[in-house]
């Protein structure tokens, strides 16, 4: 210890300057929360939630209820970013762009960012690896309907109807390489149907098709189709869940028939850019989980005949994953390609 002689005072002992070793060896000695001091915690200001979809529909309406719920959870805004357009692939896309520090979030859905790719020659990312999966929150079963014109009452008989029929029944979906769509394509791999599809633009045209005859057969939501159900215009065959709807508890799982070897389900999540921090990820699917339970949230899945399908981030990887490796064997075997 050095001492300093006082000019105008009493002497001063100092102590000896630290080496640039021996001040590095003190901050490591020092806790992660002393570290921490001084930086903001997250979130600290709002959290941008990018929809590759149009307003107004069925996934905009789900991201809207969800950045509600996690708003209350997290403190911060979550304000929804509409960025339609390339079949959902242009607001998909931007979220790469974005710094992986959790203040920009992509509503996950297997069209935008899953299937769409595959159907272009030259895709702008892979969706099973090159997004940061956060969590599921969201899934919904399509039901296999025909017009009350088709003489069937079950799925085997919608088969042989169709194999004696080929090329003369059609079926309706949102669009080239929507899930309706690649749902039916598979079906028609599985079992031989020769069925023509005639794309439409938006959910309600599609449903409308079906109800006048215009097409006879449509992979359709349960909840926007319940109406003609009940009046007969329509007839439920098959549910591409792994269980049956306790909305239609009489119609077979399509997966209980062995038609299909997996759910085929409409499913919407969170995702963020790559490499996100381990621990941010975390804190997001934590806040997730309680949004989901959230009574709001319960109220809105029971309007829109959804159910909750909360995951952790591993698990809605590997169904990135699985979704991904089915899908491109529908779009090799049929051809499918992006208009």
């Amino acid at each position: 210890m050095k001492t300093l002689r006082g000019v105008h005072g009493p002497d001063v002992a100092v102590a000896p300057s630290l080496s640039r070793r021996q001040l590095l060896a003190a901050m490591a000695a020092l806790p992660a929360c002393t570290l921490a001091q001084g930086r903001d915690a997250y979130p600290s200001r709002p959290i941008r939630l990018v929809v590759p979809v149009p307003p107004g529909g069925p996934a905009d309406l789900a991201a809207r209820a969800i950045a509600e719920r996690l708003r209350e959870e997290l403190g911060q805004p979550v304000v929804v970013d509409n960025r339609a357009g390339a079949a959902g692939t242009l607001g998909t896309a931007n979220v790469l762009q974005a710094l992986a520090d959790g203040y920009t979030l992509l509503l996950s859905l297997p069209s935008a960012q899953i299937t769409a790719p595959l159907m272009l020659e030259k895709p702008p990312y892979d969706g099973a690896r090159d997004f940061t999966a956060i969590g599921q929150f969201l899934r919904t079963a399509a039901v296999l309907l025909v017009n009350k014109s088709v003489p069937v009452r079950d799925f085997q008989g919608l088969v042989s109807y169709a194999k004696a029929r080929p090329g003369k029944l059609n079926y309706s979906s949102t669009g080239i390489g929507s899930n309706p769509h690649l749902v039916m394509e598979l079906v028609k791999l599985r079992t031989g149907m020769d069925i023509v599809h005639v794309p439409y633009k938006g959910g309600a045209a599609m449903l409308q098709a079906a109800v006048s005859n215009e097409v006879q057969v449509l992979f359709g939501e349960i909840s926007t189709s319940m109406p003609w159900i009940q009046s007969g215009r329509l007839t439920p065959l098959g549910i591409v869940s792994g269980k049956r709807s306790p909305l239609l508890p009489d119609v077979p799982s399509l997966v209980e028939d062995k038609i299909l070897d997996a759910p085929a389900d409409f499913w919407m999540g969170l995702a963020g850019p790559p490499r996100m921090p381990a621990g941010l990820v975390r804190q997001l699917n934590h806040a997730l989980a309680k949004a989901v339970q959230h009574p709001e949230m319960k109220q809105f899945f029971v309007k829109t005949a959804t159910e909750p399908a909360f995951t952790d981030p591993e698990s809605f990887g590997a169904l990135w994953q699985s979704e991904q490796h089915r899908w491109a064997d529908v779009v090799r075997a049929r051809h499918i390609r992006a208009e």
